[in-house]
This record gives C-alpha cells, sequence and structure tokens, in this order.
C-alpha cells in the first residue's frame, strides 16, 4: 500500500510539470515571445567516434531561417588540456551569434592533452589526436543534411591554434574548412619568443606535442604557419598587444604566409590584454563579414597596399639608427608613435655582423631586438632571425645571428631596444620599416645611443616619402635626459643634417643660434639650451642626421625626427 500512494504520488507531480510546460507553453505562443533555437537553447549531438573510441558530441545552434545553412564550428581554448562547449569562456555567445546570422553553429569536443581527458578517452589526446578529431567534425558537419556543404570555424586559443591548422591542411571540400576565424591563435609551435619564461604557454605547447623544446622539426610539424601552403583557407587573426599568446606567434603567421604569397588573410591587433573569446564582442561585425566573404568567394583586398610610397602626398617611410650599443643605460632605445584609425605594419631590423662588411669596425656580433607598447609590456623579440623565403631581399639580415620583427600595431606609442647577447657590446643599426604607408602614420621617430669615444657618433637615416616636400624638426637632445635618470648624457650635442648624396644641408649648436622662432613655433623646442634642432622642409628623398658632442665629449645622447605635416 505505501509503494502504491508513493507511485500515485510520482504520478501526481509527473502531471503537475505537464500540464506547468504545456502552460507555459501556450502562454509563451499566446504573447509571442517562444524563442527559438537560434536564440540561446542548443541540442547536443554525438558528431563522431574518435580513432581510440572516443565518443565525440557538438552543441548545435540551428538558425531560425530556412535551411540548409552554411556550418561554423566553434573551438574552445583550454591550453590544449581542458574546456568544453559548455565553457563559460564566451564561446556560448559567439555561438549564439553564428546562429542568429544565419549559421549552423557547432561547438565542438575533442580529445583533451594531460592532466584532461573526456569520458571514455584513452589516448592522451596530443597532436594530432585533437587535429584529428577537428577535422572528422569539419567532414561530418559538411555531410550534414541541415549544411549547404559549406563548413567554416571559428576558434580561440588552443581553439585558434586548431582553426589555423584546419584552415592550412587537410583536403579542400573534405575535412579542410572553407574560412576561419583565430582569436588569439597558437601559429608556430616552435617558437617560444619573446616570452622564453613564460611557463604556461611552453609548458601547454610542448605537453600538447610531447617532445623537448629543442625538436624543432617535430615542434614545426605542427604548426600551421609551417604547413600551410598557397591553398590556405581565408584566415581573419586577432589578437591584442598584451595578449597572454605571445605576439611573436602573429608576426611568425604573418611573414610565412607573405613568403607563399598568399594575400587572402586579414590581421586585427587591438590594445589591451583580452584573449581569445574574450575579444569576440569587439570584433563580432568584422568576423561575420570576413565569413560572409570567405563562404561567398568574395576575393580579399591584399594584406598590405599595392601602392608604392609616392601614393602618399607626404609621408616619413623608414628610420635607420646606428649607434654604439653598451649594456644597461648604454642599450639602444628607439620610439615611434603611430596615429591614425588603422592599424599599422612595421618590420623592425637590428644589425650588427654585416656591418663589417660596410668597414664598420667593432660591429656588435649578436643584436637582441625587443618592441615594447606605451604600458612597458613587451609585444615581441627577436634574437638569430631565420631566414623564410619570399620576406622581400631589402629587409632580410644577411646574417643568422641579426634580428628581425613584424607587428601589426594599432595607434599608440612603441619603443624598440637593440641590445647584444649576453652583454656584448658594439656598434649596431636599428632600422624601422613602415609597410603601409596610406593607411596610418608614423609622426615622429627617435633613438637613443651611446656615444662611446671622442670619435663615435650617432647616425639617424630617415626617408620621406611621396610627393610633396614635408616639413620635419630634427633634434639632439643631451643634457635634458639627465634629470630623466639617464646617467652620462652627451654634454653639448651638435647636429648636422646630411641628404642622400652626404651633403651638409643644415647644422646647429645650440638650438637658439638659429631657427629660434621657427623651432619655437613647432611647440617642441628642446628644453636645454645646449640641446640642438633643425626645421626643416625636404623634398621626396633619403637623409641621414648626425649627432656628435660639440667638444668631443662622450654620452648618451637622443635623436629624433619629428612630421610637422598635419595629421
Amino acid at each position: 500500500m505505501h509503494k502504491f500512494f508513493e507511485r500515485m504520488s510520482l504520478i501526481t507531480a509527473r502531471k503537475k510539470i505537464l500540464f506547468s510546460a504545456l502552460a507555459t507553453l501556450v502562454l509563451a505562443l499566446s504573447v509571442g515571445v517562444f524563442r527559438s533555437a537560434a536564440d540561446t537553447t542548443p541540442v547536443t549531438e554525438v558528431f563522431g567516434t574518435a580513432a581510440d573510441g572516443t565518443i565525440l558530441h557538438w552543441d548545435a545552434y540551428t538558425p531560425s531561417t530556412p535551411g540548409p545553412w552554411p556550418a561554423v564550428l566553434v573551438i574552445h581554448g583550454g591550453g590544449f588540456n581542458s574546456g568544453t562547449p559548455s565553457s563559460s569562456d564566451g564561446s556560448v555567445t559567439c555561438a549564439q551569434d553564428l546562429a542568429a546570422a544565419g549559421y549552423l553553429a557547432l561547438s565542438i569536443e575533442y580529445r583533451l592533452a594531460p592532466p584532461g581527458s573526456l569520458p571514455g578517452q584513452t589516448s592522451d589526446g596530443r597532436f594530432p589526436d585533437q587535429e584529428d578529431d577537428v577535422k572528422l567534425a569539419v567532414h561530418t558537419a559538411r555531410a550534414d543534411s541541415r549544411c549547404n556543404g559549406q563548413v567554416g570555424a571559428v576558434g580561440g586559443s588552443a581553439g585558434g591554434y586548431h582553426t589555423a591548422f584546419v584552415a592550412a591542411t587537410g583536403t579542400i571540400g573534405y575535412d579542410r574548412i572553407d574560412v576561419g576565424v583565430s582569436l588569439s591563435g597558437l601559429y608556430d609551435a616552435s617558437d617560444f619568443s619573446p616570452n622564453p619564461t613564460l611557463d604556461y604557454f611552453t609548458s601547454a605547447v610542448l605537453n600538447y606535442v610531447n617532445v623537448a623544446s629543442t625538436n624543432t622539426a617535430a615542434l614545426r610539424a605542427a604548426s600551421a604557419a609551417w604547413l600551410a601552403d598557397k591553398t590556405i583557407a581565408p584566415l581573419f587573426m586577432v589578437n591584442t598587444l598584451e595578449d597572454p599568446m605571445p605576439y611573436s606567434q602573429l608576426g611568425d603567421m604573418i611573414m610565412h604566409l607573405d613568403a607563399l604569397g598568399v594575400t587572402k588573410y586579414q590581421v586585427l591587433t587591438l590594445t589591451g590584454s583580452a584573449h581569445a573569446f574574450a575579444n569576440w564582442p569587439a570584433v563580432k561585425d568584422q568576423a561575420l563579414l570576413f565569413l560572409a566573404n570567405g563562404f561567398a568567394g568574395v576575393p580579399l583586398p591584399p594584406p598590405l597596399p599595392s601602392t608604392s610610397p609616392g601614393d602618399a602626398s607626404k609621408k616619413l617611410l623608414n628610420v635607420s639608427t646606428r649607434a654604439d650599443v653598451g649594456t644597461s643605460y648604454g642599450v639602444m632605445i628607439g620610439g615611434f608613435i603611430v596615429t591614425g584609425t588603422t592599424d599599422k605594419r612595421v618590420v623592425l631590423c637590428a644589425i650588427g655582423p654585416s656591418l663589417t662588411q660596410f668597414g664598420v669596425p667593432g660591429a656588435l656580433a649578436d643584436p637582441i631586438l625587443s618592441l615594447y607598447d606605451s604600458a612597458g609590456v613587451l609585444v615581441e623579440s627577436n634574437d638569430n632571425w631565420t631566414v623564410i623565403p619570399g620576406i622581400p631581399n631589402p629587409l632580410q639580415p644577411s646574417s643568422p645571428s641579426e634580428s628581425l620583427l613584424t607587428a601589426i600595431l594599432p595607434a599608440g606609442s612603441y619603443t624598440a631596444i637593440l641590445q647584444g647577447a649576453g652583454n656584448l657590446a658594439g656598434i649596431a643599426l636599428v632600422e624601422a620599416y613602415d609597410l603601409t604607408p596610406v593607411n596610418s602614420t608614423v609622426i615622429n621617430i627617435s633613438t637613443r645611443g651611446d656615444i662611446v669615444t671622442p670619435s663615435d657618433v650617432i647616425i639617424g637615416g630617415f626617408i620621406v616619402g611621396g610627393t610633396d616636400p614635408t616639413s620635419v624638426i630634427v633634434r639632439a637632445l643631451g643634457p635634458s635626459l639627465g634629470p630623466l635618470g639617464v646617467p652620462t648624457p652627451l654634454p653639448n650635442p651638435y647636429l648636422e643634417l646630411h641628404d642622400s648624396n652626404g651633403t651638409l644641408l643644415f647644422a646647429n649648436d645650440n638650438w637658439r643660434s638659429t631657427q629660434e622662432q621657427q623651432i619655437i613655433a613647432t611647440t617642441i623646442p628642446p628644453t636645454d639650451d645646449l640641446e640642438s634642432a633643425i626645421v626643416a622642409t625636404l623634398s621626396p628623398g633619403s637623409y641621414t642626421a648626425v649627432v656628435r658632442d660639440a667638444n668631443f665629449a662622450t654620452g648618451i645622447a637622443l635623436v629624433e625626427v619629428y612630421d610637422l605635416e598635419p595629421q
């Protein structure tokens, strides 16, 4: 009898739940607020079985519009060893936005590397297990009756890596995606700069590939940057300057794609330190447009303008500075400012050993180049440039001990520091090239160097591009550096400005002695009367500023070039 009442109570409870659910449904329909699957609620489905027998699922977000639709995989992050499609890392919002935009959004799971694992997983989930799972999801989605045969992907962090990997590898029309968006992706697993001590990043990558950091061949065999060819799917790559994913990863991918002659990629660099899907709200509209164009086969514009520097009427295009590089405060420091609303593509080079062929004595044997943002956060660094065929010859260092890095930078102030490996000292050259002169503007460039002996000089070079003359101010600072904490500033800088033939155009010692009113009118005169400055309107061409001490003293000096044209 007791069991009978228990059963009757259970039946009554179930009826109440059923009638409550029906009442809610009727009410929702009557007021027109019934929510479609595209709004919030996914359906968890099995999409395949991995090689070790692990059952793999995806959460399917279905659009409310009539299908079939292009499918977009949403690939979670988690350091290759954690995370699920139901994580709260922002991937859920991304999937909902994709469904609302008319895509079949499939948020996938994949086997996890140690210490993580999926239920029933017996393999270690290391490379290439995860790639096999993602490729299984690609061709399963392509064959799904709800899909129109097109498949893309949006991934964050480790998911960004997987997105780039299946954009660069696999069979076109089968298990290679048609278009991808990578948020804070890993592209070159063999590169641990600029943060070789970034323990989590380094350990996660090595744990995933399951090799030592010295096994470059195995790490590159797991890297989209090294596996990509000209058939890589269109790829939109998003990163932040202070991203936990080292910014050098983005530069690596760009250089490899450029070397291949690939133009079907776009890059967006954001300020701040947001990571992976945390960037989705900021880039959603651009990402959705990129996906739509990729699926439609709309050709992308070249990632770099095909215009020549002459197409810009007035531009400072690149700068180079030669100085003696010491240690501590004697390192060479170069600064520049980017303005505008479009990201600026720059290439920075540090040249040392190859200067000997030009008769320069005491060249720095092994320069290291580092790039910092205005907050002092390391953006990217390079020691010992690795030659990648296809990089324009003028930008390639000729010695493997020299350095090169490339970055796509939003508006802001940046600092490049050139120092010697192992505290080596010697003469070096730092060069900054503006590769997008028509998009945004480098409005000033400065370099701090050390004049070690009375015969030393700092040599700063810059190019005025375009077709019209450009007004500039060139400054040589010394005494004013002392209050800023710089020891042994150059006591009395003397400045000369030469053209490309070496002809002396202007010279100045003590800026008030000549052009005082013109220099004051720029609003940036030197703050010490012993410092030097020159205002000039220069025709397009190459120019050199030479700085020494008026009395042949030694010390640290700063040479600067400011573009005075309205920005």
